[in-house]
């Protein structure tokens, strides 16, 4: 692995069984980690006193098998995206209409899916795949979408395969054009829109 470039997509916390073991393998391998949905929500709930969680939120702090504080402060610098020069790698996807990462919706970055042309709506069946309303300079890889499931065009690559339901893990190495396929243990979840 040595001068290998490893990058997740994010949603590493509270998809599995075990979110403080996965954090050790990213910390020991040296992975950079975009940020996910998941990792933002984890987030907000650190810089909310206990008192005020939800009942999903509780449910949240048990699954995480650490506290959330702790656990905030191991992701708490990962990144909305990265920017590897040849290629961008995200959570769910892009804004539409934007040209500089910088200018996009920090909610469209971390849930996006489709665009209903106004950024209100990003998650509709009825609209088109963000990805279709988009050029960007470099290839885009995502996550986020695992309902979608696996993308192989040239300019994205969706790399969400389901694995916490039961189907596989996809991992894409761009100098060998490949993608490498991994089937799941088990399902950890049920498969549901988050």
């Amino acid at each position: 692995m040595s001068g290998d470039r490893l990058v997740a997509v994010g949603d590493l916390v509270n998809k599995g069984p075990d979110t403080p073991g996965v954090l050790d393998l990213v910390e020991r391998h040296g992975i950079v980690c975009a940020m996910g949905n998941h990792e933002a929500k984890l987030l907000k709930m650190a810089s909310t006193i206990p008192e005020k969680w939800t009942d999903k939120e509780r449910r949240y702090e048990h699954r995480l098998g650490a506290s959330v504080s702790e656990t905030a402060a191991r992701v708490a610098h990962w990144p909305l995206w990265v920017d590897l020069g040849d290629l961008l790698v995200v959570h769910a996807g892009l804004e539409p209409g934007k040209t500089s990462l910088q200018d996009m919706s920090r909610q469209a970055i971390l849930t996006i899916r489709t665009w209903d042309g106004k950024g209100e709506d990003l998650d509709n069946p009825h609209d088109p795949a963000w990805f279709d309303c988009i050029r960007w300079p470099v290839p885009v890889a995502f996550g986020h979408w695992a309902m979608r499931g696996f993308v192989d065009r040239p300019d994205v690559k969706g790399l969400d395969t389901g694995c916490v339901y039961g189907h596989e893990l996809t991992g894409w190495c761009p100098e060998e054009h490949r993608f490498y396929h991994i089937a799941a243990r088990e399902a950890y979840a049920p498969l549901t829109r988050d």
